[in-house]
């Protein structure tokens, strides 16, 4: 048992704290951006079970609350020492506390993200025109040239008139391919995990680093989707006269004003050798990270609570 709870402890302070730098690091090298994102997600994941795993060994180790709740029908608990009970309890709460404080700082911000996204939508409904051209467009009449994507069932991609006038046929092309590689890689859905992480666990290294790094590597494949679709010259084309279009919160745009500098490195990635396939090396050890980073804390926990749970 306590080789198990140590392993938990270890996977928390390798991939919560160590797995961050060293991916940080790799992130300019020859990895790609899909496969870096794979790691990320995974060290995340893995940081998240291990630590989840951690709180339910505490929770449920004898003598705990926890541990004589799950053995309640072998009257386990009365074999324990009324002072360790006691301690055991007292433990056990301020645990509880801790666990609710954090989950109290995450939900609620998981909430109003869900609550802004549904509100952008119903208001798209009322102002914005469907495309006939494009079964997954909705038209916004605006002079600015704006296109980005939301998470829905039904007309996902929004672009503005002044795109429309702006953009090439090839250009507009390339960022629909953009737009449709982001809602077809759920990459919503992972930066909306990767914020309730952060709002519960923000002083990990790794769960600050994936903030601040994810958004780029997610544009970036989307990026590489667009090129395979459309060629290289329509999406920097496209990238270049979209760059003024300011962002949109809770949405994935191909541009935008406040990543400028972000822009630039996409542009000059794209225009580079620096979007090489990554070696077949590179992938198979990453593709061993992600398969390790998951499954070690996630059998790890599993086995600590099924002995804690058969243990008195």
């Amino acid at each position: 048992m306590i080789v198990l709870v140590t392993g938990l402890v270890v996977s928390v302070v390798v991939l919560g704290c160590a797995a961050g730098p060293v991916l940080d690091l790799l992130r300019r090298s020859a990895v790609g951006p899909g496969t870096a994102v794979a790691c990320w997600a995974a060290a995340l994941a893995g940081t998240c079970i291990a630590a989840a795993g951690i709180a339910a060994a505490a929770l449920l180790a004898p003598p705990g609350p926890g541990h004589g709740f799950l053995s309640r029908l072998r009257d386990c608990l009365p074999h324990h020492g009324r002072i360790a009970t006691a301690a055991a309890a007292v433990a056990t709460a301020v645990l509880v506390a801790a666990c609710a404080a954090v989950l109290a700082r995450g939900l609620p911000r998981l909430g109003r993200a869900v609550r802004h996204r549904r509100r952008h939508r119903e208001m798209l409904r009322l102002v914005a025109r469907e495309d006939r051209r494009h079964p997954d467009v909705l038209v916004l009449d605006h002079p600015m040239a704006v296109a980005y994507s939301l998470p829905s069932r039904h007309r996902a991609i929004v672009v503005s008139t002044g795109a429309q006038q702006v953009l090439s046929a090839e250009e507009f092309g390339a960022v629909l391919a953009h737009e449709r590689a982001h809602l077809r890689q759920r990459h919503h859905v992972l930066l909306l995990a990767v914020d309730l992480v952060h709002a519960m666990l923000p002083w990990l290294p790794t769960v600050r680093r994936a903030k601040a790094r994810l958004p780029l590597l997610l544009e970036m494949a989307a990026d590489d989707a667009a090129v395979r679709a459309h060629g290289t010259q329509p999406l920097v084309g496209a990238l270049c006269r979209l760059s003024a279009a300011p962002a949109v919160a809770g949405a994935l745009g191909a541009a935008g004003a406040p990543a400028a500098g972000a822009l630039m490195e996409r542009v000059l990635r794209l225009e580079g050798a620096a979007r090489a396939r990554p070696r077949r090396a590179v992938r198979l050890a990453a593709g061993l990270f992600v398969v390790a980073a998951v499954a070690a804390p996630l059998l790890a926990g599993a086995v600590a609570i099924a002995e804690l749970a058969a243990t008195c």
